[in-house]
């Protein structure tokens, strides 16, 4: 300290020229001097500070992280939370959606059940309506079982009238037959209906095979709806019938071929061939079974009737008669298509009759000249051209 002092007296007395250096000299070696004590005194100060802003620092980022760390957690655990009670939603809304559905598909079931059983009831409601219609003429037809005729009201008159046509129960069986006549019912009444040329014609046929003795061959051509094969069998002929629909009566004399004509073949000829209100109809393709359409059938089955007979049969023929005609059911022949539907043939027996009314009929020509008009039936008998 006094050594300091000594260097500024001795420094004092230096003349002003003298002195500058000594002052620059002077104050560069106290600044040095100054600032040595200042970084000795502030480098410890400043590592002090600087240590202490270190663990500052650091305990500030344990703090952080400590916090960070904490919060993280407690967020991982709301987040654990969340998902679960999501997950929890989820389960009970899929539950609560299976559970909508699996109503849903009961209310749809039972819907249906309900409509199949509303459709049903009305089935079985329309049902017993029909069955209750139905039953009540049957019950009524039962009560009118042996009562008297003017019992007879319109619906069972209209009943007994639908069972004796060729659309009845009698057709459905087989067993329909198409008589000369019929009965027409009305309430409280029953009258002959109309009449057909079949009262004509089964009394021809039978006396244009009356002088044969029992046993003779005979085909009946197309005979399904008549009885004249089963009465002829009945007399003690050989009688075959061809009707591909078929023929509903049996008996030991009687042969049924549910066959057309063109197929069949005989064993042996026959003494007389009918073709009964038959002819008029081969071709035409009205009845089911029968031969296809064909223009030329019924010229056809008139030759091949030929080839069946015996040398000395002959063949019996009934056929509508007027001005000549083709149309859906049958032809109707005139002389001239009738003598060349027989062509060759010799005809013995000419009959024609005439409708006269709705329920009578009679004789109008015992010889084959042109027809005065509709309304009338040929009958002959002819005999083979010979061979």
């Amino acid at each position: 300290m006094l050594t300091g002092l000594s260097m500024l007296a001795g420094l004092s007395m230096l003349t002003a020229e003298q002195s500058r250096p000594v002052g620059a000299l002077l104050y560069s070696s106290g600044h040095h001097w100054a600032m040595s004590i200042l970084r000795r005194t502030v480098r410890p100060a400043r590592a002090a500070l600087q240590g202490a802003n270190s663990h500052y620092f650091r305990w500030l980022e344990d703090l952080i992280h400590a916090v960070k760390n904490e919060t993280v957690g407690r967020l991982d655990q709301v987040d654990g939370r969340v998902d679960k009670l999501q997950s929890s939603l989820e389960s009970s809304h899929s539950a609560a959606f299976d559970q909508v559905s699996m109503h849903g598909v009961a209310l749809r079931k039972l819907e249906t059940t309900i409509d199949a059983t509303r459709q049903e009831l009305a089935d079985t409601r329309q049902d017993l309506t029909e069955r209750i219609a139905n039953a009540a003429p049957s019950v009524q037809l039962r009560q009118l079982v042996g009562a008297p005729l003017p019992e007879i009201d319109e619906s069972a008159s209209a009943f007994l009238n639908y069972t004796q046509s060729h659309v009845g129960p009698l057709a459905d069986a087989g067993l329909w037959v198409n008589h000369p006549f019929n009965v027409e019912w009305s309430r409280g009444s029953a009258r002959l209906g109309s009449v057909n040329e079949r009262i004509m014609e089964q009394p021809f046929v039978f006396g244009a095979v009356a002088d044969l003795n029992p046993g003779a061959r005979i085909l009946d051509l197309g005979g399904g709806e008549s009885t004249v094969g089963f009465a002829l069998a009945s007399l003690g002929h050989h009688v075959t019938v061809i009707e591909p629909q078929g023929y509903p009566f049996r008996h030991p004399n009687l042969t049924v071929f549910e066959k057309p004509l063109e197929q069949f073949d005989a064993v042996e000829p026959f003494d007389a061939a009918i073709a009964l209100s038959s002819i008029e109809h081969f071709g035409i393709g009205h009845y089911k079974g029968g031969p296809e359409p064909d223009a030329n059938a019924d010229v056809e089955a008139v030759e091949k009737m030929a080839e069946l007979l015996a040398a000395d049969g002959r063949l019996i023929l009934t056929t509508p008669f007027g001005p000549s005609e083709v149309n859906d059911v049958e032809r109707i022949y005139d002389r001239t298509s009738l003598l060349a539907l027989l062509a060759g043939w010799t005809i013995t027996k000419t009959v024609i009759g005439r409708r006269l009314d709705g329920t009578t009929w009679g004789v109008e020509a015992t010889e084959l000249g042109e027809p005065a008009g509709p309304g009338r039936v040929a009958m002959v008998v002819a005999l083979p051209p010979s061979r």
